[in-house]
């Protein structure tokens, strides 16, 4: 699977992908993914969909006008870069335009351009309007072949310019599990931040094993042995509840700055008729979602 280096001293991170629309979430994430080709010295790849879809039965001019009115935006957008952000060579960002289904857009965008990393927002979507339109959020992480970093709207007013100091990883010990908390591992040594993982124990659990508190014991060794792996200095915590509320009540509690998820890859259909935790916890959190798909057999 494609993805940022991992290399002794952290996470690589040279191509940056940021997903702009125009909305409050998407400015927040565009502000944070600029700070990021700073912090790390990458090239930015800045890229708004015009979605085919709505414009369907509109006819062809309709769409040929939302064209011409993105590449205006994108305009307008480069000109307030040059005036907000001119400490940032211009020869380390290219603005693009592209159309068709938004989501695929972007993941085909990123695997052409070799991304290391996804900076999109989000605006919560759930319920009917989930099922019926999905999220683009939710199908970009759960397909793209690169870590996608997602704020959602309880994120969009924390400090794009602050180092992450605190990262949590949930660890519920599947292979995309492992593989955040690798990751998460290699941010927090080289942002010298502190690490904790998380195991959630749901009540529905407790309730099936004759000796909950051998469970826990359990978990908490292999929690432990996950903390030995990944050779740097980290807490664990177990607690019990509804993973989604337990996650995100962690990372309010730790002041976290970055919360780790591994995901699984796209079910099709039922990812919108369900709103799976990942995406519940990107909706919730209080800070931004770094998510790592488990890689597929396609990644190879």
């Amino acid at each position: 699977m494609a993805s940022a280096q991992l290399t002794p001293a952290g996470v690589g991170i040279r191509n940056v992908l940021i997903a702009a629309d125009f909305s409050q979430c998407s400015t927040a994430a565009f502000e944070f993914g600029l700070q990021l080709l700073k912090t790390y010295g990458a090239n930015g790849h800045i890229v708004f969909v015009v979605p085919d879809e709505p414009y369907r039965l509109a006819g062809p001019e309709t769409y040929v006008a939302a064209k011409d009115a993105a590449l205006r935006d994108l305009d307008a957008l480069r000109a307030d870069l040059r005036q907000t952000h001119g400490e940032l060579p211009e020869d380390r960002y290219r603005l693009y335009l592209l159309d068709g289904d938004v989501a695929e857009a972007i993941v085909n965008f990123a695997r052409k351009k070799a991304v290391d990393l996804i900076v999109m927002g989000t605006h919560g979507r759930g319920g009917l309007r989930k099922a019926l339109l999905g999220s683009v959020a939710e199908q970009v992480f759960r397909h793209a072949p690169v870590p996608v970093l997602t704020l959602g709207p309880c994120a969009a007013r924390c400090d794009c310019r602050q180092e992450p100091r605190t990262v949590l990883v949930a660890a519920d010990f599947t292979p995309a599990s492992h593989q955040a908390v690798q990751y998460a591992a290699r941010l927090a040594r080289q942002h010298d931040a502190k690490l904790t993982l998380l195991h959630v124990i749901e009540p529905a659990q407790l309730r099936r094993v004759p000796d909950a508190a051998a469970l826990e014991r359990g978990v908490e060794r292999r929690l432990q042995e996950l903390a030995k792996a990944a050779a740097v200095n980290c807490a664990v915590r177990i607690v019990s509840g509804r993973v989604t509320q337990s996650v995100v009540d962690a990372a309010s509690k730790e002041a976290a700055d970055l919360v780790v998820l591994g995901v699984r890859a796209s079910s099709g259909v039922l990812d919108r008729l369900v709103i799976p935790r990942a995406y519940e916890i990107v909706c919730e959190a209080p800070c931004p979602v770094l998510t790592l798909r488990q890689a597929q057999s396609d990644d190879l």
